[in-house]
């Protein structure tokens, strides 16, 4: 990790570790004087860190351990997902976005791109129309694997999006 991090960065620069884990790159980061940043959504990942850094750097290494977990901001209040059918239907020309047939307005369901189950959100770019069959079809799958299985029933031709 050290050859890594002195090939891809300068004395002094930011390291960052996404998922610092057991902090290996931090821990080198440190070594070679590079301020770093290490972020992990696992509490017991947060004493590792820690617990290593006390070992390696020695037991008055000053670590900032962050709690406060940021709001996510760029959501806003988002309105009902059925409100933008009709706009969906526009752009996508009356086209089911599965099986690529076109619908009548009342035959098209919204669809989440990546279900709410998932983590998908009611924002209009994780919005699509699907015909009855399809949307039933989807179910919570993920868009590739809806596509992939489409495709691979002769349901749809290509891998047009």
């Amino acid at each position: 990790m050290e050859r890594i991090i002195t090939a891809s960065s300068d004395n002094g620069q930011v390291v960052l570790d996404p998922f610092c884990g057991c902090a290996t790159a931090c821990i080198a980061a440190e070594k070679l004087g590079r301020q770093w940043i290490g972020i992990d959504l696992s509490p017991l990942a947060a004493d590792l860190v820690k617990l290593r850094l006390r070992k390696e750097m020695g037991l008055f290494y000053d670590v900032r351990h962050r709690l406060d977990i940021p709001a996510r901001t760029d959501q806003g209040k988002v309105p009902n997902y059925r409100t933008h059918k009709h706009t969906l239907y526009g752009v996508q020309e009356g086209l089911c976005a599965g099986c690529r047939i076109m619908f009548p307005f009342r035959n098209m369901t919204v669809d989440h791109v990546v279900p709410q189950i998932k983590g998908g959100t009611d924002h209009r770019n994780n919005l699509q129309l699907l015909c009855g069959a399809c949307n039933s079809r989807k179910g919570t799958k993920s868009q590739e694997e809806f596509i992939a299985g489409l495709i691979r029933d002769g349901l749809r031709q290509g891998a047009r999006p």
